[in-house]
């Protein structure tokens, strides 16, 4: 289902086109500037719709390495946030509760934890996407540096439990860095057009209402003409 943003966006492109077709219609319609002509908006109707395109095919794959990514570090069975009480407990049983290396791993577990953040949401960018990104970041750096400790432990450290032997957490650190790299890569494809999507919106905005003025001047606040389009919000 597209997000209120979205339908937002397309509401406004399709009352523009409406707006146009309109205006198109008038006798004697007579352009303030260059860019209130009809062609010129069409041309910037054609553009921002060529762009909303482009959006939702960058869309889906960043929304998808969300989801991945909130999936390894949280979600599944196997995920960092899941696996973090064995290898504590673990630790504690083989060392003592009260052992430096028990310490040593609790203070790393309580980093992640408090590393923790909100899932993204599809519409959340800028100054939130950014935070999140260093939060999982550390996160995985975090996993780095209890792998290596858990590593200086020699064959003390032999769990039973499968989800947290030194290979799998491996392959568990592996998986993070790759997931973090595909958010950061398809984030970093879908910012810059939703930035031009906003320029390109407020021009919209700015000559339909020089359109909607030039209209309600040329042919009175009363004409058909005028009642036709004032209603587009764009």
């Amino acid at each position: 289902m597209a997000s209120q943003s979205e339908k937002t966006f397309g509401s406004r492109l399709y009352n523009a086109e409406q707006l146009s077709t309109n205006v198109a219609t008038f006798t004697g319609y007579v352009a303030l500037t260059p860019e209130t002509t009809v062609a010129a908006y069409n041309t910037l109707i054609n553009e921002v719709g060529q762009n909303n395109t482009l959006i939702a095919t960058l869309q889906s794959p960043f929304s998808l390495a969300v989801a991945a990514r909130q999936n390894l570090f949280e979600k599944d069975p196997t995920s960092l946030a899941r696996t973090l009480s064995p290898i504590a407990a673990f630790v504690k049983a083989k060392f003592g509760k009260t052992s430096k290396q028990a310490a040593d791993i609790t203070n790393l577990v309580n980093k992640i934890r408090g590393e923790k953040t909100a899932e993204l949401k599809k519409d959340e960018e800028g100054e939130f996407v950014s935070q999140s990104h260093r939060s999982f970041g550390s996160q995985t750096q975090f996993l780095a540096d209890i792998i290596a400790t858990l590593t200086s432990y020699g064959t003390d450290y032999a769990p039973t439990n499968p989800n947290i032997t030194l290979e799998q957490l491996s392959t568990l650190l592996d998986s993070l860095t790759a997931v973090n790299t595909a958010v950061t890569t398809a984030y970093g494809q879908l910012k810059p057009v939703k930035d031009v999507r906003k320029l390109q919106y407020e021009d919209l905005s700015k000559r339909s209402q020089t359109i909607k003025e030039t209209v309600k001047s040329q042919y009175g606040v009363q004409s058909t003409e005028y009642k036709l389009i004032k209603g587009f919000k764009i």
